[in-house]
């Protein structure tokens, strides 16, 4: 069984995948505080909780862009499991052609993203990926990733609202129930931040658009993407387990190559 790991700056996502079936998926809190061996038992009771033992392990893939969290959890799954731990960054091949200034510096999350929508979706696509920033990714019609950009969250959006006024408060992310002309103060929040970004993300789409000469397909994945999604024009498809299949397809293009 092969186990998927993903770290970014809010969450761990773990995977597991048999024949290149997922099995299950689960996440936990990136937490900076937490040392090797408190991972490593919460990695185990996660693989508990869904009936599999560290011996099931044959692969583990890790991919990660929190820096000071890779050590960490690298010997946490070496805890767990005593065979190579692959890393997605240089020297693991991807199969992807990444056409900007500096191929090094795309994350490992969007070559992961990008990998697995290569295996799904038309050409061009467009990739969005919303964690505590929101990523947005052009693979033109060659499959070649061009660039992007990258913006606030909405959470990060919210919370510097709310840090630098005297009077708003913390608000749930939902669509408000009256639409667009919230009635009130949370209401009007919770406008701004859901059909806000709805309509920045509409609006960064046709200019993708306009910069791949065509029409592209847009994929989505992130836990707020279910959030903003229903309210955009676009036709966006959400893949909730988009960058753990990128890790899965990439350790089959090279673990079980050697």
């Amino acid at each position: 069984m092969l186990l998927a790991v993903n770290i970014s700056n809010s969450n761990i996502l773990i995977g597991a995948y048999e024949n290149g079936a997922r099995q299950f998926c689960s996440s936990m809190h990136t937490n900076p505080a937490k040392s090797a061996d408190e991972y490593a038992a919460q990695l185990g009771s996660v693989l508990a909780l869904y009936g599999v033992r560290p011996a099931d392990l044959s692969g583990v893939i890790l991919s990660c862009v929190v820096p000071s969290m890779l050590s960490c959890i690298r010997g946490a799954l070496g805890r767990l499991y005593a065979g190579r731990i692959y890393l997605v960054g240089p020297g693991l091949k991807t199969g992807l052609s990444i056409r900007t200034d500096d191929p090094s510096q795309v994350g490992s999350e969007l070559v992961c993203c990008a990998v697995a929508a290569l295996s799904m979706a038309a050409l061009p696509c467009v990739i969005i990926s919303m964690d505590t920033a929101i990523s947005i990714t052009a693979l033109d019609k060659t499959g070649a990733l061009r660039g992007g950009a990258i913006l606030p969250g909405v959470r990060i959006g919210i919370e510097a609202l709310c840090a630098r006024t005297a009077q708003l408060p913390q608000i749930d992310l939902c669509a408000p129930a009256d639409g667009v002309l919230g009635a009130n103060t949370v209401a009007s929040m919770q406008s701004g931040a859901v059909f806000g970004t709805a309509c920045m993300l509409d609006g960064m789409i046709d200019r993708f658009a306009q910069a791949l000469d065509a029409a592209p397909a847009c994929i989505a994945t992130g836990e707020l993407a279910p959030v903003i999604l229903p309210h955009c024009v676009h036709s966006i498809e959400y893949r909730e387990h988009l960058v753990l299949d990128g890790l899965q397809l990439l350790y089959q293009k090279n673990g079980k190559a050697r």
